[in-house]
Formats: structure tokens, sequence, C-alpha cells
């Protein structure tokens, strides 16, 4: 199988978009002919990428013989359709949230009907496949494939103790004889973060006092959540950690004790799956969540992390105090939390699942292909 993969979202950026892309893509290769073509560079680039991929995958297209083309997001699905209908090759995308929901309306004029037009429609969680049939997007194009991780890119078998030490020195922070919370992601309103600091840290500060919040990542809501940090008297107690580097966030996620994402409904700006509670949970990190939008694909209530309302204060409380308070119960929902996202997020088994996919799409095209020709 010849694949042609394009992709506007792919490392060295930031982001769990890139993230996937480049797993899948590089277990494709694994067993398929895969031809990649990506676009890393500023978004501000927007108008220039479009062209440079239509001019370059369409000189590999005259070129060879392509079986199938997949688009890393719906965002391209313009491209998509005009590569469709100029060089007659079925087309996939993976939708991951925003790339269908997002509210501007020319974007919701186009991106729906180009991607109605193309031959699958893979969804990263079901919350994203209902997203795209409120928008008349035919069923029987829509599959759900969750994303995958890499198992071994984060897990340390290392003892906490030391991965603190280390920690410590490096961030200039007092982390030995502390229970850590750590959250990862981007700071703006949906990921819950201001609502967290402000309504439910100060709660498990009085029940439990050695107790410190890391929160990794960048964005607009920074200087808001420093404020709210202040306000609350945290300043000492929730530390904004910014970007940091991969050997930076490794260690965070195994040095750790609870891995909090507490996402909150924001109108036009949906989770479409929640990759980094699945990094979490694969260095027996425990996970919870907000029960929300895609996280709900990502994390199995009770088996790889708790799942809890959004906006419920004493949910939250309920849970990190119980798991805070006892170590060796912890420990445990970490490491069978491991055990099952490792058994069913793998990047392996997500490459397996796209692979199947483009087989019957293929297929498909053949016999409709053999069909007109009869006719």
């Amino acid at each position: 199988m010849k694949i042609l993969y394009l992709t506007r979202n792919y490392p060295p950026a930031k982001g769990g978009m890139e993230k996937i892309n480049f797993l899948i893509s590089l277990n494709l290769k694994k067993f398929t002919d895969l031809k990649l073509i990506f676009w890393s560079k500023s978004k501000k680039w927007f108008p220039f990428f479009l062209f440079y991929f239509l001019i370059k995958s369409s000189y590999i297209l005259l070129k060879e013989k392509i079986d199938i083309i997949h688009l890393g997001d719906g965002f391209l699905s313009p491209l998509g359709l005009i590569l469709k209908k100029a060089f007659h090759v079925p087309i996939t995308v993976t939708v991951h949230g925003l790339d269908v929901t997002w509210g501007f309306w020319f974007y919701q004029v186009l991106i729906p009907r180009c991607l109605a037009g193309l031959d699958r429609i893979i969804c990263v969680s079901a919350c994203t496949r209902e997203e795209c049939s409120r928008r008349r997007i035919p069923e029987e194009k829509i599959v759900i494939i969750p994303n995958g991780i890499d198992a071994s890119e984060f897990y340390l078998d290392r003892d906490k103790k030391e991965l603190r030490r280390i920690l410590s020195e490096e961030l200039r922070i007092g982390l030995q004889d502390k229970k850590i919370l750590l959250s990862v992601g981007r700071l703006v309103e949906r990921k819950g973060l201001g609502w967290f600091v402000s309504e439910v840290f100060p709660q498990i500060l009085r029940l439990k006092k050695d107790v410190l919040y890391l929160i990794v990542g960048e964005g607009r809501l920074r200087d808001k959540l420093q404020k709210n940090i202040k306000k609350n008297d945290l300043i000492g107690k929730v530390f904004l950690l910014g970007e940091v580097s991969p050997r930076i966030l490794k260690l965070l996620y195994n040095a750790s004790d609870l891995f909090i994402m507490p996402n909150i409904p924001v109108e036009g700006d949906m989770e479409g799956f929640g990759l980094v509670t699945l990094e979490a949970s694969s260095t027996a990190l425990p996970v919870i969540a907000s029960k929300l939008e895609g996280i709900k694909d990502a994390v199995e209530d009770g088996k790889n992390g708790f799942l809890i309302e959004p906006y419920n204060i004493q949910g939250f409380i309920d849970v990190i105090i119980t798991l805070l308070e006892d170590d060796r119960r912890r420990e445990k929902v970490g490491r069978d939390a491991q055990k099952y996202t490792l058994e069913n997020y793998s990047c392996e088994k997500t490459a397996e699942k796209y692979y199947q996919e483009f087989k019957k799409v293929i297929k498909e095209k053949s016999n409709y292909n053999e069909d007109m020709s009869g006719k």
C-alpha cells in the first residue's frame, strides 16, 4: 500500500495533534510505503503551506501511483477535495475536535461540506463523531479510532525520591516530602485550571497542608492564572512552569502523585481527546479528570483514571484527598491504570486500525470503479 500523508501539525512544533501525526505516520511506515509531507513552521504562513502542499502532493501523484491520501486534520479537507477530484484517489482524514468546531462562520460553511465529500472521516473520540454528525457529515463515512501513545516515551523505572531531588535542583522548588499534583496543557479556559486553582485547590490545602500543584504549559490565560494564585494566597503552593523540555516533563510525570485534568465546557472549544491523560497513566500516575467531551474516550472511569463531573468541587476533593492519604492504594491505582493504558492505547494498535481502515476505503473505491465501468 502506498500512502501519501499530509499534515500541518508535526514536530518540532509542540502539541497533541503534532504527537499523534508523528506516531501514526512513524508506525504506518513499519508496514506500508508512506510518503510524508508536513509543515512545522509558524501557523501565520497558512496561505503558503496550502499552496506548498498542493504543488508537492500533485508532483508526487503525477510521478507515481498512490493508493490513498490521508490528511492530518479537518482544516486540510478543502485541499483533500481538490486532490480527490483532480487525481481520483481516495482521501481519508483525522478529525480531532477544534478542527471541526471552530466557530468562525465561513469555516463552518466550508469545512463540514468539504469533509462530507471525502471518503472516510476518522474521529478520535465519540464526542468528535457527534460534532461531525451535527454538521451533516454522512454517518456511514465516520469511524472512531482513539489516539495512542508510545509506551516507552514517558515511563522511568526509578525511585521517586531520586527524581524529586533532580527536579528540586533544576526547578528550584522544594519537592521532597511533598504531595505533588500535576497538570499539563495549554493555559486556555477550557482546561479549567483557573477554576481548579480558585475553587478546589485552596480546599485541598485546608485538608492537607503538604501539597504542591505544578502546571506545565503556556497560553493566553497565564497572567490571569497568576493573579488567581496571588488572590488565593497560593504563592509557593502553585507553580506555573511554562513550557518544559521533554526530559523535565518525563521527570514530572514519574515524580508526581496525581495528575489533574479539570476541564470545563466552553462553547466552540472542545477537548477532542485528552492525550496527556494517557501520557500520565502510562507512567503509573493516577489520573483525575473531568467527565467531559473527548476525555471520556481517553479515560475509562475506574480503569485508567477517575472521571468527575465538570464543576463538581466536592467530587474532585473527595477523590484527591482519598488517594493522597493512602499511599498503598494510590500506587495500586497507578499500576492498574498503567497496565490498562498500555494494553488499550498503544500507538502500534492505533496505526494498525488506521491501516485496516485504509484497506477498506481502497476496496470500496475499487468496487465503485468496477461498478461504474460495468454500467
